[in-house]
């Protein structure tokens, strides 16, 4: 599987939005996929490449080097023609409680693509299979299927605890050079990731094996500043809201917010979303 015939940029799965698609999964034998012989997915986020428009709604100036990757990427694909988003691999570092999975979720947001999380940890994927017992198929496939969308951006967590088989398949999905026909077994079908943005994320990334790290561009996030809580509180705030698909509730006092957004300055950005969203709830309302 290569990435020119696969990729006709002039199709569309959805003549009302002119998105362009890619044959994303085929199968090689005569067993069939559950969505048929092959799927074709749509590609998205082209129409938000031009004018910085992905890097406004982004708007991490506290994250520069992040931002430049990403400026990079959409420059990337103007230059190439290609109408939707997708970034180079990239090895996401920072401390704990920085930030690394919420950066990876509001670049999904600002892209209009969609977000999933996959945990390396779990070695019930790798797992060699005997008898009866089946080999369990990537749940990557499902999503993406399920999603519609062949470029979504993937968050690779718990490397640091991966076994040397699932850093070993990790290498394989995060190479550009061969991503495009990822033969998986189990489905006995081809895959093309090769549209996927993958975040390898990892708060060591010196641990990180060579044969997974010389694919992927380091990238770190300086992470919070106790003098911007009050930024990081609208931040992490506004992506409450999107969660929920909702405005500001209108018994949430915003200079409360602020005052115990104060105290909980040094908590890890998963915990600070978790206290936003209850306060959000609190007075949310019910319909």
């Amino acid at each position: 599987m290569t990435a020119g015939p696969l990729v006709p940029v002039g199709a569309s799965a959805d003549q009302s939005r002119d998105l362009p698609v890619m044959l994303f999964a085929r199968t090689f034998s005569g067993r069939p996929l559950v969505v048929g012989s092959e799927a074709s997915l749509e590609l998205r986020g082209g129409d938000r490449l031009g004018a910085d428009r992905i890097l406004a709604e982004l708007d991490l100036d506290w994250e520069p080097e992040f931002m430049l990757s990403v400026q990079r990427a959409c420059a990337l694909q103007r230059v190439r023609g290609r109408r939707w988003f997708t970034m180079p691999a990239i090895l996401l570092g920072g401390e704990v409680g920085a930030g690394r999975t919420h950066v990876a979720r509001s670049l999904a947001r600002a892209a209009g693509v969609p977000h999933i999380s996959f945990d390396a940890g779990v070695d019930m994927f790798v797992q060699p299979r005997y008898g009866p017992d089946l080999q369990l198929p990537l749940p990557l496939c499902a999503a993406m299927v399920a999603s519609g969308c062949a470029n979504p951006v993937i968050s690779i967590l718990g490397i640091e605890c991966a076994s040397r088989e699932m850093v070993d398949l990790v290498a394989r999905l995060v190479d550009g050079a061969s991503n495009a026909g990822f033969p998986d077994p189990t489905l006995a079908a081809v895959l093309d990731y090769s549209a996927v943005t993958w975040i390898v994320q990892a708060h060591d990334v010196d641990a990180v094996p060579p044969v997974l790290a010389d694919r992927l561009n380091r990238v770190d996030l300086q992470g919070w500043q106790a003098t911007q809580f009050e930024l990081r509180s609208i931040d992490i705030l506004a992506e409450v809201l999107a969660d929920r698909a909702i405005p500001v509730p209108t018994g949430l006092d915003l200079d409360d917010l602020f005052k115990s957004v104060r105290s909980w300055r040094y908590l890890p950005t998963a915990e600070l979303y978790r206290r936003i969203d209850v306060l959000v709830d609190a007075h949310a309302s019910p319909f």
